[in-house]
């Protein structure tokens, strides 16, 4: 009996050694893997295999993530999931660890306006249509922040970047309206613009979450926009529709 019992321990201990090495073995040659790049809207996707036995898996990345499982998938990405993921892996019973991180990267949406207009142009469902001849990109006093600014008779135009570009030149694609030029300063989705014009004594600006278009042509940086949304005060509320096509000059 007591042999038997010697010969079942043995198998035992020699199972759970193997196991062990077996997971180290995992624990040492599996590769951290992700779909990186990945579009905004689109799902991330990245993880560990798993390893087996008994063991913990930590993911800590950007926007406070915070994870301990395997794998994971974060849907419809944004810019603020962007950056590294840091992995701490942990095979306690064969007291092996691994600590390994994936960078995951947000691209922006890519497109074109439905409508054509011609070169600093805006035209309105309204009003008249302006005419811009000498666009700046700098970086504007008030709110401190890069922008196109131009002015033309009776009407002066700003479009003003996420605060993420005032020291860099703005990446082509989809950006996205916002109703205010003030930008929360920990907001890391920087797909974001205000477009503002006073025109007839009215100070317009654009109704947040329209799509505008960023792209540069013989390396200008150009704004494109179809029916934007504008809302207009001056004691009494307006609205009218823009259609601009603007070019750094």
């Amino acid at each position: 009996m007591r042999l038997i019992l010697f010969f079942t321990f043995l198998i035992f201990i020699q199972g759970c050694e193997k196991t062990s090495t077996s997971n180290c073995s995992n624990v040492r040659t599996f590769q951290v893997y992700s779909n990186s790049p990945v579009l905004v809207g689109q799902t991330i996707e990245f993880g560990f295999p798993e390893v087996g036995g008994y063991r913990t898996y930590r993911w800590i990345g950007p926007n406070f993530y915070d994870d301990q499982y395997p794998s994971d998938s974060i849907v419809n990405a944004e810019f603020k999931n962007e950056g590294w993921y840091y992995l701490n892996l942990n095979s306690l019973d064969g007291d092996c660890q691994r600590i390994d991180s994936v960078y995951i990267d947000i691209l922006f949406e890519q497109g074109s306006p439905s409508c054509s207009t011609t070169n600093n142009t805006v035209s309105y469902n309204n009003m008249s249509t302006d005419i811009y001849t000498n666009v700046q990109k700098l970086v504007e006093p008030i709110f401190s922040q890069k922008a196109l600014k131009s002015s033309s008779i009776g009407t002066d135009l700003s479009i003003i970047f996420h605060t993420n570009w005032r020291n860099k030149e703005p990446e082509d694609g989809i950006y996205y309206t916002t109703n205010s030029p003030v930008f929360d300063q920990t907001d890391f989705n920087y797909n974001k613009l205000f477009v503002t014009v006073t025109k007839s004594s009215i100070y317009w600006s654009s109704v947040a979450d329209q799509r505008v278009f960023v792209s540069h042509i013989g390396g200008r940086l150009q704004v494109r926009y179809c029916d934007l949304i504008m809302g207009g005060n001056n004691g009494q509320s307006y609205t009218t529709r823009a259609s601009g096509n603007i070019i750094e000059q």
